[in-house]
C-alpha cells in the first residue's frame, strides 16, 4: 500500500490500523537477560505494530508481544494478537503515559481468544 506522508512517499506492504490498546512485550539483552515492558499501541497491522513505552527494546531486537483488545458488546470474548518480530526502530514520542515509541516488523500475528488485559506497571 502506498500513501503519502508529509509530501514523502511511504511504502507500505500491510494495512495498519490506528488503535490504542495495552500491550506487553518481552526481549533478551546480549546476556541473554530477560526483560519486560509494557505499552500501549499506536498502529497495528498483521506484521507488526508501533508501541508507545516507558521501556523500549534496543533496535534490532527480537521480541515477543502480546496486544489485548477490549470486549466488544454483552457476550463479547477478550482477544489477543500474538506475535514475534525485530525491531526496526526506536524514537522519542510525546504522549503521557511514554517517553517513546518503537516499530517492530516481523512474520504473520496469530490472533487469540481468552486471556484479558492484567494492568501492569513498568519503568
Amino acid at each position: 500500500m502506498q500513501t503519502m506522508a508529509f509530501g514523502k512517499q511511504e511504502q507500505r506492504k500491510h494495512n495498519r490500523h490506528l488503535l490504542e490498546v495495552p500491550v506487553i512485550f518481552w526481549w533478551r539483552d546480549a546476556r541473554h537477560a530477560r526483560h519486560q515492558g509494557v505499552g500501549l499501541t499506536r498502529a497495528v497491522s498483521t506484521h507488526g505494530a508501533f508501541v508507545l513505552t516507558r521501556t523500549p527494546p534496543p533496535v534490532k531486537a527480537t521480541i515477543e508481544l502480546k496486544v489485548f483488545f477490549p470486549r466488544v458488546g454483552a457476550a463479547g470474548v477478550p482477544m489477543r494478537l500474538h506475535g514475534e518480530g525485530k525491531v526496526v526502530r526506536v524514537e522519542a514520542v510525546k504522549h503521557p503515559e511514554a517517553r517513546a515509541g518503537f516499530a517492530v516488523a516481523g512474520g504473520a500475528f496469530a490472533l487469540r481468544k481468552g486471556e484479558r488485559w492484567r494492568a501492569r506497571r513498568s519503568g
